[in-house]
């Protein structure tokens, strides 16, 4: 259980360390990017075998670590803008409600079991994401509103399923599993170091020193989130169908009282059904 709530608190502090960005300015691609190179080498110290590059460029996963590296930078900022100007609460939902996607995919992939109560979840999950993101006190404009959050949640639910495909089908060992995560991490710091060089040189942005500190402080935790959870699954505390739901309730709650307590966000009625429904999918989908 120690392994599962350490993923769970590193989740919520990712989303929070998210939005201090904005309150300490800090430029949001400065910090991710830093953020992914650190998380990568923070990932290569639980590589226990010797790093070949060529056997890297050979192996069965570096194509779906492209794909991750791009997904990754590409929601982890859409995440952030959300966080910033809407909320925490709608930043968290949008995300961690996406686990219907690699559900549907393990039906259709792995020929999971189909139940109403999972269908049901699925269906339900789709309803708390509009509540969650219709929000009478957003800030953000209506459409940006509505589409930040729907692009997480496909953008995230595609990064699940792959992982998922990427554990089952391409990855051998544990050491593997290390190196993937730790490419997919640098993949995404590469493709993001290209937008931050594009904004320093042509849009002529200044670099703000602060943004490493921001990113080494996102970045670990980053890592970690990922790391604690693969080993409660190890662990054998519970199932991985029941596991992930478990994770997602806690961290959808926890974060929507994060933003409430650090920085005074307002729930409307609206947000709240939208937070009940996506607990009661979850749980739907556990069963």
């Amino acid at each position: 259980m120690f392994y599962l709530a350490s993923g769970i608190l590193c989740n919520v502090l990712l989303l929070v360390v998210i939005k201090a960005f904005g309150k300490f300015g800090i430029p949001t691609i400065q910090g991710i990017v830093v953020n992914y190179f650190t998380a990568g080498t923070t990932a290569l110290f639980f590589v226990q075998d010797k790093i070949i590059v060529e056997q890297i460029i050979q192996s069965d996963w570096i194509k779906a670590s492209v794909v991750l590296g791009f997904l990754f930078i590409s929601i982890f900022y859409l995440i952030s803008v959300t966080a910033q100007k809407i909320s925490i609460s709608v930043a968290s939902v949008a995300n961690k409600m996406s686990v219907v996607i690699p559900v549907i995919a393990a039906f259709i992939l792995y020929g999971d079991s189909i139940t109403v109560f999972k269908i049901s979840g699925i269906l339900l999950a789709m309803i708390a994401v509009y509540f969650t993101t219709k929000s009478d006190n957003n800030r953000a404009g209506k459409n940006s509103a509505f589409l930040l959050p729907v692009l997480i949640f496909i953008g995230s639910g595609i990064i699940d399923a792959i992982i998922n495909y990427a554990n089952k089908q391409l990855i051998h060992s544990a050491s593997e599993d290390a190196l993937f995560t730790s490419a997919s991490f640098y993949m995404a710091g590469v493709i993001g170091l290209f937008c931050l060089l594009y904004l320093l040189l042509i849009k002529k942005e200044k670099f703000v020193a602060k943004s490493i500190l921001g990113g080494i402080c996102l970045g670990v935790p980053n890592f970690f989130s990922i790391y604690f959870i693969l080993k409660a699954l190890s662990a054998g505390v519970m199932e991985s169908s029941q596991l992930y739901p478990v994770a997602n309730i806690f961290i959808v709650l926890l974060s929507a009282l994060a933003g409430v307590v650090l920085f005074r966000e307002k729930l409307s009625k609206t947000n709240i059904i939208g937070i009940v429904f996506s607990v009661c999918a979850i749980v739907l989908i556990m069963i």
